[in-house]
């Protein structure tokens, strides 16, 4: 493909011609030639086998065996959209056979992060039975103590979990956690909810594969085998919704469950994404990422993530409508604790400090729930690694910090707080995102320590972090004509690994901007083109409306996006700069 103008290859029986455009794109991405298929349509066929997954097969049997013999199954998820969407996976995946679980989401601000053996000392709210099987998604890995303890109780524990491995020892069970060494999906780096849809198949495969050889005649027979792709809509949120790489695995699983979305027949997704005007079959990563996901983290950042995991399995049109305009309630909320605590973050932050030190270290009385995003919203801003921590009195009377790091690509954010292990009180995650906690007296020496290993990593990484991907020439009339956006389309999903191409048009001209939203904090433009004017939006360029209008030739920075309103759907251009 190298050297290429155009490139065209047989898909389905049909020739694809892709432009010079798009070629390019693939090289950026280092796609070459005989992967070109694969890359811009993916296969669930062509998915990793779940045999190589490090203790799949093991723990398939357990849970099978477990179902056979009707024990009581536990769901323990984590509280972001991820473990949401993966205990709803699994929910839904157990009623495919008659099981109803009991299931728990930790409260973010009560509870916290992980495994608690304190609901399970309390009897799971009255419901814990004396012999049970906990199974654990997105969570678990760091919680060694905790599974010696349910053990105690008389539970059998499973952890399925992504997060980096612990350098000190995991839990005494079965582990399943493509992070572990020996484990043949290491490269695939799946969300939490990606490895419990594997779990799910081969449970399923399990259960078949015993019907089939007649060994569940005489125990209880499960002759139905729900089909696995009514479960991938809840593999795309939560993989979106993390930041996880976009590997094959990621790719294969996110595209066909953003179709799946578009088709499924779940009462609670269906509200969710009638609440947010999302029809047809068009559905993007840019539409999970910006507006659903939101929607569901409200809930656990504000400490009622049970709602999201409770929509996402209702079986009724009219109790998932009631259930979404909660979320919509509370995501109203959030926003403006988001916009209060970045707001008193930048206040306090000094832009020297900040260049010198490679990195932002924020710690202020903020909102716990928030943290993510604001430090998600200064990475955006700095185009830097971010630590938000908000100020706990715990009972004792004694102050620690908690709360979340986010990364830019080619810094891993695990890797430089393990270096700071000595000064943390727990920390965990993955090379994107984690969370934290430091005490009041270490927060300077860990502030110091986590400074030094970003600076270290970005020196080492031939990415620097501050480095966005290539802006690509394009002229905004062409990039947005049919046939280019139908070539655009086949990149999806986006995301990290595979971010969202920028383009470049050097000789844009606005015919009409003005400032719309909240305090007129957005620009709306009208672009010229060739046949017809084009529609744009730049979030959070409000401020520059004068500016554009006095000078309305520009150099403009724009990616297409899908604008939705009222059940119409049209492409529109996003600004990234102007």
């Amino acid at each position: 493909m190298n050297g290429k103008k155009t490139f065209s290859f047989l898909h389905q029986g049909r020739t694809i011609h892709l432009p010079s455009l798009f070629v390019e794109l693939l090289q950026a991405r280092g796609v070459v030639e005989e992967q070109v298929s694969g890359f811009l349509f993916p296969r669930l066929a062509d998915l990793p086998h779940p045999n190589l997954m490090h203790n799949l097969p093991a723990a398939a049997k357990q849970v099978a065996a477990a179902m056979r013999m009707e024990k009581q199954i536990v769901v323990w998820g984590d509280y972001d959209v991820d473990g949401t969407s993966a205990t709803a996976l699994l929910i839904n995946f157990f009623r495919e056979y008659g099981i109803e679980v009991l299931w728990h989401i930790p409260n973010r601000l009560s509870e916290g992060y992980g495994l608690h053996s304190q609901w399970f000392r309390n009897g799971g709210d009255g419901r814990l039975h004396d012999q049970f099987l906990l199974l654990t998604v997105d969570c678990g890995i760091s919680n060694h103590l905790e599974v010696d303890e349910i053990k105690q109780m008389g539970g059998t524990v499973i952890i399925t979990d992504h997060h980096s491995i612990p350098s000190d020892r995991i839990p005494d069970c079965l582990v399943v956690n493509p992070s572990q060494h020996q484990c043949g999906f290491r490269q695939q780096k799946l969300a939490g909810v990606g490895v419990a849809f594997y779990l799910a198949a081969a449970i399923r495969g399990e259960l078949a594969a015993l019907t089939k050889s007649g060994e569940l005649i005489d125990g209880r027979r499960f002759p139905q085998q729900p089909v696995m792709k009514r479960f991938l809509p809840f593999v795309a949120l939560g993989t979106l919704a993390d930041m996880v790489e976009m590997t094959v695995a990621n790719r294969i699983l996110v595209r066909a469950g953003m179709e799946a979305m578009a088709e499924t027949s779940y009462p609670g997704v269906l509200e969710l994404l009638s609440s947010t005007d999302i029809v047809g079959k068009d559905i993007t990563s840019e539409d999970v990422g910006f507006q659903l996901a939101p929607l569901l983290n409200a809930a656990g950042r504000l400490g009622e993530s049970q709602l999201s995991v409770a929509l996402l399995t209702a079986t009724e049109r009219k109790k998932g409508k009631e259930l979404a305009e909660k979320l919509h309630q509370l995501n109203i909320e959030r926003k403006r604790i988001c916009a209060d605590n970045l707001e008193t973050v930048l206040e306090k932050t000094s832009r020297s400090r900040i260049e010198e030190q490679n990195c932002i270290v924020a710690a202020d009385d903020l909102h716990l729930g928030v943290a993510g995003i604001v430090a998600s919203r200064l990475v955006e801003e700095f185009r830097l690694p971010a630590v938000v921590l908000s100020r706990i009195e715990k009972a004792d009377g004694s102050v620690q910090y908690t709360g979340s790091a986010r990364s830019v690509m080619g810094i891993d954010i695990v890797a430089a707080l393990e270096r700071c292990r000595k000064y943390l009180i727990r920390f965990g995650g993955h090379a994107m995102a984690a969370g934290l906690s430091v005490s009041e007296e270490n927060l300077n020496q860990f502030r110091d320590i986590f400074s030094k290993e970003i600076k270290e990593q970005a020196r080492s990484n031939m990415k620097l972090p501050l480095c966005r991907e290539a802006e690509i020439p394009c002229q905004v009339d062409i990039l947005m004509s049919d046939d280019y956006l139908a070539c655009l389309r086949l990149f999806e999903p986006f995301g990290p690994g595979n971010p969202q191409p920028i383009f470049c048009d050097d000789q844009a001209r606005v015919v009409d901007a003005r400032a719309i939203g909240r305090d007129a904090a957005h620009l709306q433009l009208t672009l010229r083109g060739k046949f017809a004017n084009l529609k744009g939006i730049g979030f959070y360029f409000g401020k520059r409306t004068a500016e554009v209008q006095q000078s309305p030739q520009r150099r403009l920075l724009y990616t297409p996006t899908i604008n939705r309103y009222r059940g119409t759907v049209s492409w529109q251009v996003r600004v990234i700069d102007l």
